[in-house]
């Protein structure tokens, strides 16, 4: 069930399959910095600090969402390109991207899968697209997040009215 309008935490919580929703903006009606991770009081900037878990994380436990940097070594250039030759993947994009772990084009790799978004209006979109959230917010009214499809990777900030993909890793 989609509702628009503002809401208040604990009606977020107790409606957990409710998707909240206000376009060009966040459904929260406090903007909280700090929802995944409790170090965030303002705007985190790209950081590797450490997460201090909340309750209010969507991973399980004994996982954190990524850091706000955590995507920056998809890319050549640590941001957005439509260069293919400048992503840090291996092998073409089949339903997404392996991206690399260790390095530039080093290591292992890690599938991300394109399971697309719901939009604030509650349309699934598009399954040749995929989105990464991460801890951060990058003000009160937008996240870092990851975005690709087989023809371009975008990384920065991104209003919190979508749903995303929310791919835990482990606390360290």
């Amino acid at each position: 069930m989609r509702v628009g309008g503002f809401q208040a935490t604990n009606t977020a919580i107790q409606n957990p399959f409710t998707f909240y929703t206000v376009s060009n903006n966040d459904w929260s009606s406090t903007h909280n910095y700090d929802y995944w991770n409790k170090n965030f009081t303002s705007d985190p900037g790209i950081t590797n600090a450490a997460i201090a878990k909340t309750i209010y994380s969507p991973s399980p436990s004994g996982y954190v969402e990524p850091k706000t940097a955590a995507f920056t070594g998809f890319t050549l250039t640590g941001g957005n390109t439509t260069n293919g030759d400048q992503y840090n993947v291996s092998g073409s994009f089949n339903k997404g991207w392996n991206f690399y772990t260790n390095g530039w084009k080093t290591g292992g790799t890690i599938f991300f899968p394109a399971l697309g978004w719901r939009q604030y209006n509650g349309i699934t979109c598009s399954l040749l697209e995929g989105f990464g959230m991460t801890v951060g917010a990058a003000n009160q009214n937008r996240t870092i997040r990851l975005g690709f499809s087989s023809s371009y990777l975008d990384w920065g900030p991104m209003v919190k009215y979508f749903g995303f993909t929310v791919r835990p890793v482990l606390d360290k």
